[in-house]
């Protein structure tokens, strides 16, 4: 028996029933279908009682400087005093492409369930497949791209809401607040949590916490899957532009071949110990390469001049000029190694005077990079963003910083063998509800007496965890270091891509739902908790803070 287990009859018929209708509505990201998905929302919603009688409260808002003109869904029900809970989560899922012949079904959960029944029972082979198989067949798993990541989770927000706007006598406020865009660039939160703290001044408001609806994982018994989760992990998107020297292949040692470089650098930094955020006796998730190209856009016998590796930093306490200095310093010896090796093996081949005997690797970062090229180029901050400006609106940031940067790199007129280390797309804060501070440390005693009481009452046990170590919209909801703000935007030549507004600076958790295989065709929720227990959990947390 799964841990906590909740039998039928005090389930919520309405979040599986809204789950449903969420999910069947695809929103993959950057799609038609995400643009269209706030009807679908404003919908489900405007059938409350409350919407009905108080449609102003009910809106839909365009997110500013949006390549796609998408909307966050605004959904506030009104009480008595000033207290207000914000609940919210993205809606936007990713695609399809991996269900194969089930594509077709993705987004219909009662359709695909007996497709992926007979599929497996035929075709399973990996222990995770007989797992499937199995949870699939116990009737307690609900199949389906986004069901768990993460419509479920949205349904059991608005269950909670609709509680909430179904008391005669309500104290405080509920905000649900459903954004667009976190599987990719976070548009929705990045332009609606920054904003929140000013909004509520002008209606009023005292925001408490925000409680982040986002889908966890767990491969057991569901007591990893069952937790609220205090802070989250951060992300950097450390990038290296590497410069080689370019040759006919047929005078190899004339040159510096830059994948042998890149790969180099790819072999130092994939995993390494000394790169691994390990702060308040808490080994993070190690770094890896997430994209390692060279920028030839075309055949011939040269050797390619230059690569572009991008390497995923998660944090939760390591500021982020002391990831970057790291990475510089772990650059800098890597690429010293790596014109070793060259000297070594063209002298074995009877060459001293090969290109790596006269090369000295140049290793700055992209601030200092830019720095150079001011000195070169006049009025240059102006020729760069026009340079920007000519670029396609829709390159996602890691290519846009590569082109950016290697503008840069011409500019300052410097010489390979080089790398330009920097960060190549957003920066996701690492925050956390800090005991430290006398808020945040009443908000955390809270909630745990809170979960502990209505978990003895639903007979499940709710873990705390201090990091959510999926990169989420937590990001925006908390706190933010301006000097980690500051460092990252210096190194990020995307500017499109700087925090100009800092994160909500709000007491945030997280709390959602729990499953397996989220983004795989085998993505599944499992439906007791989610549907049941789930938005009793966070209805008793929000009215725990609105008292």
């Amino acid at each position: 028996m799964l841990a906590g287990m909740i039998v039928s009859n005090i389930q919520t018929p309405s979040a599986r029933e809204v789950t449903l209708e969420l999910v069947r509505a695809a929103s993959v990201t950057n799609t038609a279908g995400e643009q269209a998905f706030p009807d679908t929302l404003l919908r489900v919603l405007g059938r409350l009682p409350y919407f009905q009688d108080h449609p102003e409260d009910l809106w839909a808002e365009v997110i500013e400087n949006d390549p796609y003109g998408r909307c966050n869904v605004y959904a506030l029900v009104r009480g008595g005093s000033p207290a207000t809970v914000v609940l919210t989560g993205h809606y936007d899922v990713v695609s399809v492409s991996n269900y194969g012949p089930h594509a077709d079904v993705a987004f219909d959960p009662e359709a695909l369930l007996p497709r992926l029944i007979e599929d497996l029972r035929v075709n399973a082979r990996s222990e995770a497949e007989h797992r499937a198989l199995k949870d699939l067949e116990s009737g307690d798993f609900l199949p389906g791209r986004g069901v768990l990541d993460m419509k479920s989770g949205l349904a059991a927000g608005i269950a909670a809401l609709a509680e909430f706007a179904g008391q005669t006598e309500r104290s405080g406020n509920v905000l649900f607040l459903a954004v667009a865009d976190e599987e990719v660039s976070s548009h929705g939160a990045r332009w609606a949590a920054p904003q929140l703290p000013a909004w509520a001044e002008r209606e009023g408001l005292d925001l408490r916490l925000v409680i982040n609806l986002d889908a966890t994982s767990d491969n057991g018994d569901g007591s990893a899957g069952q937790a609220v989760y205090v802070g989250t992990v951060g992300k950097l998107l450390v990038s290296a532009f590497v410069v080689g020297v370019d040759t006919h292949a047929g005078y190899s040692l004339d040159g510096v071949n830059v994948n042998f470089l890149a790969s180099e650098l790819t072999r130092a930094f994939e995993l390494n110990p000394d790169l691994t955020d390990r702060s308040a006796g808490i080994t993070g998730t190690p770094p890896t390469l997430l994209r390692q190209q060279d920028l030839k856009t075309y055949y011939d016998v040269t050797t390619p001049a230059r690569a572009w590796l991008c390497v995923n930093a998660p944090t939760h306490g390591m500021d982020a000029g002391a990831v970057l200095e790291r990475f510089v310093d772990v650059a800098r010896t890597a690429l010293a190694d790596a014109l070793d090796t060259l000297r070594r093996r063209a002298e074995v081949l009877g060459e001293a005077g090969s290109a790596a005997h006269g090369a000295t690797p140049l290793v700055l970062t992209s601030a200092e990079l830019l720095a150079q090229a001011r000195q070169n180029v006049p009025d240059l901050d102006a020729a760069f963003a026009a340079y920007d400006a000519e670029l396609d609106p829709h390159l996602d940031f890691p290519t846009r910083s590569a082109c950016l940067t290697g503008w840069l790199w011409d500019a300052a007129g410097l010489l390979g063998p080089a790398a330009v280390l920097g960060f190549a797309s957003l920066h996701y804060p690492n925050t956390t509800l800090d005991a430290r501070k006398p808020a945040e440390a009443q908000a955390l005693d809270l909630v745990r007496a809170t979960l502990r009481e209505k978990g003895a009452e639903l007979g499940v046990s709710i873990s705390e965890r201090p990091i959510f170590t999926g990169i989420s919209d937590m990001s925006w909801f908390g706190s933010a270091d301006p000097a980690d703000i500051e460092v990252v935007n210096a190194n990020t030549p995307a500017r499109a891509a700087h925090i100009h507004a800092p994160p909500a600076g709000l007491p945030c958790i997280n709390l959602g739902p729990w499953g397996r295989d989220y983004h795989q065709w085998l993505e599944r929720a499992y439906a007791p908790y989610c549907f049941g227990t789930l938005p009793r959990l966070v209805s008793a947390l929000t009215e725990a803070f609105l008292r």
